[in-house]
């Protein structure tokens, strides 16, 4: 038996993994591609198979534009694992008639409307807002973006005025309010990427840590 008959799709339409813009499919059913690659059984072989026989175009596992990326094969499975969850970073919401209706930007990780089409990316959209494309001069920049491993996890809640409410804890995964993390104003939201209790033990252990290499 090959790797092909033990996988999600099989007996799916194939042209909503290999260029689903020229067909009539909404942009929840092109979404849940990636819910499908995902699930997978034999996803890391469809992978694998796409990047021995240098395939450019289709959903194999990962977008185009991610697998296109990959220069080192080494370790694949965890890359793979850690792109996934760009699925749940981005956390798209859809109307009743499949249509977009938000989703997470990359670069301003603001929780916005308006994002151009791009089939060789997460769900057939672009990765950043409009407003952040436009924003940006040197449009190279853009992609570059996806360079970085894998998105941040924060996940932060802005209010109307663009000010951070909330956003997860990168060390223990609680989602806190602003007021948890310690000023960065390089950070997301000008806060810090760990809470201040996460920094404080960090620090407590680096401190023990240190007491004892020197005794």
């Amino acid at each position: 038996m090959q790797w092909q008959d033990g996988a999600n799709c099989l007996g799916l339409d194939t042209n909503l993994f290999i260029n689903p813009s020229r067909h009539n499919y909404t942009d929840k059913e092109v979404w849940n591609t990636f819910n499908i690659c995902r699930s997978c059984p034999v996803n890391l072989d469809c992978l694998t198979y796409a990047l021995n026989s240098d395939l450019e175009y289709g959903l194999y596992a990962l977008p185009e534009r991610v697998r296109r990326r990959i220069r080192n094969k080494d370790n694949l499975k965890k890359y793979m694992e850690d792109m996934y969850k760009t699925l749940d970073v981005l956390d798209a919401t859809f109307d009743n008639k499949g249509k977009l209706i938000k989703k997470r930007c990359l670069r301003c990780h603001r929780y916005v409307k308006g994002f151009s089409k791009d089939n060789t990316n997460w769900g057939g959209f672009n990765h950043i807002c409009i407003s952040c494309y436009i924003s940006t001069k040197d449009k190279k920049r853009v992609d570059k973006l996806l360079d970085r491993d894998k998105a941040s996890q924060s996940m932060p809640v802005f209010s109307k005025h663009g000010i951070l409410e909330s956003k997860n804890c990168t060390k223990c995964g609680k989602r806190q309010e602003a007021n948890n993390f310690s000023n960065r104003p390089a950070g997301i939201g000008g806060k810090t990427s760990w809470c201040k209790n996460c920094t404080r033990n960090n620090l407590k252990k680096w401190l023990e840590k240190k007491k004892k290499e020197n005794e």
